[in-house]
């Protein structure tokens, strides 16, 4: 399979792309010395000068200057803390337990809010309109229809978003990426959303999860290829 390669430019990223087509950006000059590349298997971006025969005429002098002193572009696979100094970091930063925690607990503060909303003037119309034993059976049908619509959409849209994140985990400053540190896809929130279920399945095992796994997922996260990080 033709490479699959990432574009980091001017602070956003794009791809992926094969081989032939970065050709053709260097060739239009959509892509240039300095702009930053990356693909499956490489442990960094790198500048695309440094990309054998893309750029050959001025590869040589871009590999003479060096790394730069700070990656703009998060490394999608590797690991890494904030500069001892107080320097931009240069890779993921994956977040700390505690403040996943403050997140779940505000999520469910507002998901339980939005739900009272919704739910408490549906039930007093179908106890009127019903009675009280066939409105709260019909209630009780509904509202767990709308719990789980209320969380989807919740859930699958902030993290979609571009905060990539629920208001939760925006207030303790962390967000949901993929394994390469972008955006989630609606399919892959809607998986990690579903992969839930088996982590409330694991008797408490898949919250823990992030206390001793490599890159602090939850059962859910690794189910779903997803890690959190800090924002």
């Amino acid at each position: 399979m033709a490479a699959q390669w990432h574009v980091g430019r001017g602070g956003q990223t794009s791809g992926p792309y094969s081989s032939d087509q970065l050709q053709a950006m260097v060739e239009r000059g959509d892509l240039s010395a300095g702009d930053l590349v990356w693909k499956e298997g490489m442990a960094d971006w790198v500048d695309c000068a440094t990309v054998q025969g893309l750029l050959p005429a001025v590869r040589a002098s871009a590999a003479d200057g060096g790394p730069a002193a700070w990656n703009p572009y998060q490394s999608p696979t590797a690991d890494g803390t904030a500069a001892a100094d107080g320097a931009a970091p240069d890779r993921l930063v994956y977040a700390d337990y505690l403040p996943r925690v403050g997140a779940y607990i505000l999520d469910l503060i507002f998901i339980t809010v939005f739900g009272l909303i919704l739910a408490v003037p549906l039930g007093f119309v179908l106890f009127a309109a019903l009675g009280p034993e066939a409105g709260a059976a019909v209630a009780q049908s509904i509202g767990n229809l709308l719990g789980l619509l209320i969380g989807v959409c919740y859930y699958v849209g902030l993290e979609t978003s571009e905060k990539q994140g629920t208001w939760g985990k925006q207030i303790v400053g962390i967000k949901v990426t993929d394994q390469n540190g972008r955006r989630l896809t609606v399919g892959r929130a809607f998986g990690r959303y579903f992969a839930h279920i088996l982590t409330a399945c694991s008797l408490g095992i898949g919250l823990l999860m992030p206390l001793f796994t490599e890159k602090r997922q939850t059962l859910h996260d690794m189910i779903a290829g997803c890690i959190v990080v800090d924002r």
